[in-house]
């Protein structure tokens, strides 16, 4: 089976208008991205929490899919006159071939080398190589899969420092995945906290589908705990608000990993935390950069 696509280029004001329109006259879908998306133009859009949700660019690309047999000329008519008195682009119309969705979408996911004796594989991909240690992770509602630079530097981090039997607390778990992979280093007990009840589940699955145990937490509940290390991969700002609460659940000698940082962000949080320990860069990896920090003696 196939599809009608009609693919117009607007500016981001009038993202809402047309999305709306499209539906209006029939479209079973609409998908928005950045019309600049792989030239010098792309501009990546990275949110705090609070700030309102941006879904368009400086110039979009909208694709409204109809039935195959819908009327490309009908369908333009109609969207003239509920976009009035905006100026409705001309479209590139194609037919889409229907294809195996699922199976398009799991070959973005393959398996990570993320160091030498650590590997991140979706479960419908086969090991490769012979890590030491694989961890079967799917992509789902929690953020962690192992792709994205931030995670990256914080499981290359606990690779390079984590000491068998340590204690970890993994603040902002979302999928799980660091305090999994701090397990299979070795550490001790492991807390997972996050504020997000998907998130918690997700931990919860994924710790079972690994074989290792963890203690999951919703960060609303009162944290008694303290770890040899904390990890909190996250965003600058959450970061800066929960600075004396992580920095409190640090054993004293105890280390701090802060990621989930632009590289232009990082020096407020040094001086932030610099309170409590004494604070370096581990790594940086495209614009992203993971602080460090040893806790002080006070």
């Amino acid at each position: 089976m196939a599809w009608l696509s009609l693919q117009f280029r607007v500016p981001g004001a009038d993202v809402d208008v047309l999305s709306d329109a499209l539906f209006s006259v029939g479209a079973l879908s609409v998908d928005v991205t950045d019309a600049d998306e792989g030239s010098q133009k792309e501009r990546a859009i990275y949110l705090e929490p609070g700030e309102d949700i941006l879904l368009s660019w400086g110039y979009n690309s909208i694709i409204g899919l109809f039935d195959r047999h819908a009327c490309a000329s009908q369908i333009v008519s109609a969207l003239t006159d509920l976009v009035h008195p905006l100026k409705l682009p001309e479209p590139v119309e194609r037919l889409v071939d229907d294809q195996d969705w699922v199976r398009l979408t799991q070959q973005q996911f393959e398996p990570i080398q993320i160091t030498q004796r650590l590997q991140i594989s979706p479960s419908w991909s086969a090991v490769k190589g012979e890590s030491e240690i694989n961890i079967i992770l799917d992509p789902g509602l929690a953020f962690g899969t192992g792709s994205h630079p931030t995670t990256q530097l914080c499981l290359q981090w606990l690779d390079c420092y984590l000491v068998p039997e340590q204690t970890v607390i993994d603040y902002g778990c979302g999928s799980g995945i660091l305090a999994i992979a701090a397990k299979k280093f070795g550490a001790g007990d492991v807390v997972a906290v996050d504020i997000d009840e998907d998130a918690l589940e997700s931990a919860q699955y994924n710790a079972r589908r690994n074989k290792v145990t963890l203690e999951v937490i919703s960060a609303i509940d009162n944290l008694n705990a303290k770890a040899d290390i904390v990890v909190a991969n996250i965003l600058p700002s959450p970061l800066a608000v929960l600075a004396p609460l992580l920095a409190q659940l640090v054993k004293p000698g105890g280390q701090i990993v802060l990621s989930g940082i632009l590289v232009n962000q990082g020096s407020d949080l040094v001086d932030l935390y610099g309170q409590w320990f004494e604070m370096s860069t581990f790594k940086v990896m495209d614009e992203w950069v993971c602080l460090q920090g040893s806790k002080l003696n006070s």
